[in-house]
């Protein structure tokens, strides 16, 4: 829930999220880590064997400081997830309160905010079946808001990356401009045969 932020203002939660973003970025650079011992030691990974043909621990590995980074990766990777989740719930709090906190309460009625937020990432790239492309996604599409991310609390390209793996196999709405026109779309990022669960590439638009 994010009822633990209630009493947060706009720069109080836009400080908090910069917050969880840097130890987002402490836990990457520690799986990070782990993960390089893994590739070291024979680039076994999270599943190679540690056992030869005859059942002896490998010779050619440091069996122990595999488990060890195997261990850690786990633990970090969940760690991870409880933090996108943290970011995640922050943002909609941000998203939130920005608009009531800008307008002024009765304002709102007076000066109603306009149809599409100001785009602030560009599509290119897209590939044809992708999931992005079934989904309605197309080059050059310039994307005003997906989920809740928007120009205002977009910090980096790793926001939209979080909302993406947060909403795999999940429809999150789109709100984009395409030859002038807006449009909103349901985006359902989801794995097929190529790389990510997208199929295509944003840019940050130059503000």
């Amino acid at each position: 829930s994010s009822g633990i932020y209630a009493e947060y203002g706009v720069q109080e939660l836009k400080d908090y999220i910069t917050k969880l973003g840097e130890e987002r970025d402490v836990i990457q650079a520690d799986i990070d880590e782990h993960s390089a011992v893994l590739r070291r030691e024979g680039n076994v990974g999270m599943d190679g064997l540690l056992v030869d043909s005859e059942q002896f621990p490998r010779s050619d590995i440091d069996v122990v400081a595999v488990r060890t980074a195997r261990q850690q990766v786990i633990r970090l990777t969940n760690d991870m997830r409880d933090m996108m989740g943290r970011i995640e719930r922050a943002l909609h709090k941000l998203h939130e309160v920005t608009p009531r906190r800008q307008n002024g309460g009765e304002g709102v009625r007076e000066r109603p905010q306009p149809p599409t937020r100001p785009p602030f990432l560009r599509v290119h790239g897209v590939i044809t079946d992708s999931p992005a492309h079934s989904s309605g996604l197309r080059d050059n599409d310039t994307i005003c808001q997906i989920g809740s991310l928007h120009k205002d609390n977009f910090t980096n390209l790793g926001d939209v990356a979080e909302v993406v793996k947060l909403s795999v196999n999940k429809a999150v709405p789109v709100k984009l401009v395409r030859d002038g026109t807006p449009k909103t779309i349901a985006l359902k990022p989801r794995p097929w045969q190529g790389r990510g669960v997208l199929g295509c590439n944003v840019v940050e638009l130059n503000s």
